[in-house]
């Protein structure tokens, strides 16, 4: 049974590119039998290709998820609905990586499911909720995305536009003779053990919009063979048990910080 390594958060360009290589190196060193990204992989599609070329060059299949940094229009030259839809499943594709955001990647009797799990602002925190088109226009004072993602769609769009792709793969998935469990990596958090928690802090509380998508983790729910979800994004070092069809599922939000990239691992054998 399969080894998995997950790594997220990785921010090459925040990130410095010899911190990196040596998570690489300490990667190799754990003899993995496949690897997945759960998205911020680079700042710009330059670092976003290094990276991937660097973890392609390990031999072992690689998958990756887009993240929020991945999509942003840096240099205005690369905007975001191109970014989402062509360049980065392109640049996956020539260094030979599974995208995620596409398709799944099947380590003997694993499958790993991906996808970015953009927020749809069922994260945040109920005593803090307000309407979504009030968390909306009240973005720009608590997430970058804001203004760094020009793409056409509010959030409330993107996420039912990628819901369909999601539930697919992982239905895909569970309805396979050959697939024993299911890995699912996001970007964002799915799972409220994910997800961390500040009672009292009303900052902290709304913008809990912007940092998860439960209703994507209702989604995996539904998936019995889903036994671990990792996930980025948030930095916070989250851990927890969900149950899903009657048996425990590791959940995991991994605690990666800027030009401190940290990987988790997974031996399947032993779960």
């Amino acid at each position: 049974m399969p080894r998995i390594l997950i790594t997220a958060d990785v921010h090459l360009g925040i990130t410095t590119l010899p911190r990196v290589l040596k998570l690489i190196t300490d990667i190799r060193a754990e003899r993995p039998d496949a690897i997945a990204i759960a998205g911020d992989i680079g700042e710009g599609v330059e670092n976003i290709e290094i990276v991937l070329e660097e973890f392609a060059s390990i031999g072992i299949p690689v998958a990756a998820c887009a993240g929020n940094h991945d999509v942003w229009n840096y240099d205005k030259k690369h905007p975001s609905e191109k970014l989402w839809g062509k360049t980065l499943p392109e640049i996956a594709k020539k260094a030979g990586v599974t995208w995620l955001d596409n398709e799944n990647l099947i380590v003997g009797d694993v499958a790993i499911i991906g996808s970015i799990a953009w927020y749809d602002y069922s994260a945040q925190d109920p005593a803090y909720k307000v309407s979504g088109e009030e968390t909306w226009k009240r973005k720009r004072e608590f997430d970058a995305d804001a203004w760094q993602v020009d793409w056409p769609w509010n959030d409330i769009e993107f996420c039912r536009m990628i819901e369909p792709g999601f539930r697919y793969r992982l239905e895909k998935a569970q309805s396979d003779e050959k697939v024993r469990e299911i890995v699912v990596v996001t970007h964002s958090p799915i799972f409220e053990g994910q997800i961390k928690r500040k009672p009292g802090n009303i900052k902290w509380g709304f913008s809990n919009a912007y940092y998860g998508n439960l209703t994507f983790g209702k989604i995996a729910g539904e998936c019995g063979k889903v036994t671990h979800a990792i996930a980025g994004h948030t930095h916070s070092g989250m851990e927890g048990i969900t149950e899903i069809s009657g048996h425990p599922a590791r959940v995991v939000t991994l605690n990666s910080q800027y030009n401190e990239p940290l990987y988790l691992v997974l031996d399947l054998a032993d779960s």
